[in-house]
């Protein structure tokens, strides 16, 4: 008993060891997020690959990405199927050319919307006490950040989300989702800008 007793209090203090570790790293971490958060609006290509596993398959969309900070997002696809949605805190409008038509969802009925879009500012723009309430936080490396949903409303959509900075820490480079099925979503983002005009066009369905 004495022997187990020991053993518990050593294993508690390696893991004491290894938070108390953790904690000045991650502090460090979300501080060089930090100047993400001054950028008026940001544009940017993106590559996204969902792997279903099930299926063993990959299907690859890509288009373009735009933001006004803390005001509205834009997903615009190009291929394989044209598409556009755009987000506020309050409604999600889409349009997609099979159908032709405009879906829009209110925040009020669909309590999700907000969530979603306050997810997506807090990650591209590394706001950090955001992103603390909604997750657990570890650093994987020196431009990996780990995210494990908190919340019960993130937990409903992804089991644990990657960010990946890019080396000069001026952008997120890559976002991987993974779903409660084992699915994952791959997000690569290339040609940032930041605090460029956006089109008005950008914000209006066809």
């Amino acid at each position: 008993m004495q022997d187990m007793k020991r053993l518990l209090s050593i294993l508690l203090l390696c893991m004491a060891a290894l938070l108390t570790a953790e904690e000045p790293a991650l502090e460090a971490f979300l501080l060089r997020l930090k100047p993400l958060g001054q950028s008026r609006t940001l544009l940017a290509q993106y590559t996204q690959t969902r792997h279903i596993s099930d299926l063993d398959f990959d299907l690859v969309v890509k288009g373009s990405f735009a933001q006004e900070q803390d005001k509205r997002l834009a997903w615009l696809t190009e291929t394989p199927l044209k598409s556009t949605c755009l987000f506020t805190r309050d409604s999600f409008r889409m349009w997609d050319a099979e159908s032709g038509r405009v879906n829009t969802l209110n925040a009020t009925k669909y309590p999700w919307i907000r969530m979603i879009f306050e997810m997506q500012s807090a990650w591209m723009n590394g706001n950090a006490e955001t992103l603390k309430r909604t997750f657990a936080l570890r650093v994987m490396d020196d431009r990996t950040l780990e995210l494990t949903p908190t919340s019960q409303s993130a937990a409903l959509f992804f089991t644990r989300i990657v960010l990946t900075m890019a080396p000069d820490f001026q952008s997120v480079q890559k976002v991987v989702f993974t779903e409660k099925t084992g699915d994952t979503i791959t997000l690569v983002f290339t040609h940032i800008q930041r605090n460029v005009p956006i089109p008005e066009s950008t914000w209006r369905l066809p």
